[in-house]
């Protein structure tokens, strides 16, 4: 009796992977070991699993094998740095997220510059976004039941060193991408079940989540974040368009902080624009306002629906009016 080998979305996913080498990497080791747990336990994350790391991958090896392998030379060097590679990981989500806009006509094309941004994204009307991408996973040691302990989240708050506020700060002074005029997001993964969601992401990045209480009756009669003091008052930011982040791979959920500062910059030539003519002929409102003959609406000499009206005869005024205008012009 021969022997059937048995496979299943893991085996198949490795089999159609394109850089086979990669498989033996140690970060890669660990996902598939987790992948087999998370089932177990059922726990899986589809968006962020060892399938996901191999499809996204091996989709975007098809778009541009040369990429493909860049990430895989990022993986092996930084096989044992757990971390790190989970950070590449973010990236490639992000990156595949767009990939599959291009067959859409959503996106035109998908650039790698290290020395510009993490991900470079062009639209169909030549645009580009700059996505500088990190992820935060806050580090925390596990106990035991016998020796419990307690960990202490600042991802959270707008001052501690492991806030999210404070860390993309340092990567924008330190790496330099986002501190040109152009379309800059920081892109930001919270890697954590303890900091998935909008409170750790919005409290740090405002000026924090406050709570008033009624001195009377001690009961909460307000709350909210305070975006008085917000990350966006930073000159650090002043060439930042926005923040996106989104929870544990999940790119297509993602949200957006847009930047108020360059919002109010962008807007001015689109308010001066209107002041225009559709030539592009700055409007004289003096003379417009105190113009001597205005033309006024006259509501006597409107011809309502009800009215017999003859299109034919009104084309053919409007014609005749059209060519008087036009021979009483000088040439």
């Amino acid at each position: 009796m021969s022997s059937i080998e048995a496979s299943d979305i893991v085996t198949d996913a490795e089999r159609g992977f394109p850089i086979k080498g990669l498989l033996k990497c140690e970060y890669f080791l660990k996902h598939r070991h987790g992948y087999y747990r998370a089932r177990e336990l059922n726990l899986l994350n589809p968006c962020r699993d060892y399938v996901t790391l191999l499809t996204s991958l091996r989709e975007i090896h098809e778009y541009n094998e040369r990429h493909a392998r860049s990430f895989a030379k990022r993986f092996k060097a930084n096989a044992r740095d757990f971390k790190q590679c989970e950070a590449i990981l973010a990236e490639i989500i992000v990156y595949r997220h767009y990939v599959r806009g291009i067959p859409e006509d959503l996106v035109r094309r998908i650039d790698l510059h290290e020395a510009e941004a993490d991900v470079i994204v062009e639209r169909p009307d030549g645009s580009r976004m700059f996505l500088e991408v990190f992820s935060v996973n806050p580090d925390l040691p596990t106990g035991t039941a016998e020796e419990p302990i307690v960990n202490e989240v600042r991802t959270h708050t707008q001052d501690a060193m492991a806030s999210i506020r404070q860390k993309l700060l340092r990567r924008i002074r330190k790496q330099k991408q986002m501190s040109t005029p152009r379309e800059n997001y920081a892109v930001i993964e919270l890697n954590h079940s303890t900091i998935a969601g909008d409170f750790s992401a919005l409290s740090s990045l405002s000026g924090g989540y406050e709570i008033q209480i009624s001195a009377r009756t001690l009961r909460p009669v307000a709350a909210g974040y305070d975006w008085s003091e917000s990350i966006f008052s930073d000159p650090a930011t002043r060439f930042l368009k926005g923040i996106i982040y989104f929870s544990l791979g999940d790119y297509a959920a993602r949200k957006f902080l847009l930047n108020p500062q360059v919002e109010r910059s962008e807007r001015t030539p689109l308010v001066e624009a209107s002041r225009r003519t559709p030539l592009g002929e700055p409007t004289d409102m003096e003379a417009f306002v105190n113009n001597p003959d205005p033309k006024v609406f006259d509501p006597d000499r409107m011809v309502s629906a009800s009215e017999p009206f003859d299109v034919d005869e009104f084309i053919r005024t409007v014609h005749q009016g059209r060519d008087v205008e036009r021979e009483g012009r000088s040439p």
